[in-house]
C-alpha cells in the first residue's frame, strides 16, 4: 500500500503580495459546486503553486466570460461560455480540461478584512497575452531549463 507523504510539500500560505505565480488549478469536489436560486452554478476554485502559496476565488456561470477565460488559459484551448443554467455536473465537466494544469498567472491581491483572526484577501487574476505553449510542467527536467 502506498501512502502520500505530505512532509515533502511546503505548508500552504495564502498569497498576500502582488506578483506572478505558477499556479495549478485543483478540481473541486462535486458537493462544493453550488446551485443558486436563480439557476446559476458556482464553485470556489483553489489554486496552488509549488512553494505552497495558494488562493481561492469564486467562479460562477453568472459571469461566463471570466470562467471561459480561466478554462481557456489553463487548458490552452479556446472555450465558449458555459450555459447560464448549467448543472453542477456540467460545471465540473466544463472546467475539467483546466483542472490539474499549471500556468503563469499575474495575481493582484487586496486586503479584505479578517476571518477567525486570519487576514483575508480579494484576488484579481491576469493572464499573459496569447497561449502558453507548452503549458508549464509541474517538475522541471533534470538537466534544467534551457535559456
Amino acid at each position: 500500500m502506498t501512502t502520500n507523504n505530505n512532509n515533502d510539500r511546503p505548508p500552504l500560505t495564502s498569497i498576500s503580495t502582488n506578483g506572478t505565480y505558477k499556479l495549478k488549478l485543483i478540481k473541486p469536489k462535486f458537493e462544493k459546486v453550488k446551485v443558486w436560486e436563480d439557476g446559476t452554478v458556482s464553485a470556489r476554485l483553489f489554486f496552488v503553486d509549488d512553494n505552497g502559496f495558494c488562493l481561492s476565488k469564486n467562479f460562477s456561470s453568472k459571469y461566463g466570460k471570466a470562467l471561459a477565460m480561466l478554462v481557456g488559459k489553463f487548458s490552452g484551448k479556446f472555450t465558449n461560455e458555459i450555459r447560464l443554467d448549467a448543472t453542477a455536473a456540467e460545471y465540473l465537466e466544463y472546467i475539467g480540461p483546466a483542472c490539474g494544469q499549471t500556468i503563469l498567472v499575474g495575481v493582484e491581491c487586496e486586503a479584505n478584512g479578517e476571518y477567525n483572526g486570519k487576514p483575508q484577501f480579494k484576488y484579481k487574476m491576469t493572464y499573459p497575452k496569447g497561449t502558453q505553449k507548452p503549458i508549464i510542467p509541474d517538475a522541471l527536467p533534470p538537466e534544467g531549463v534551457p535559456f
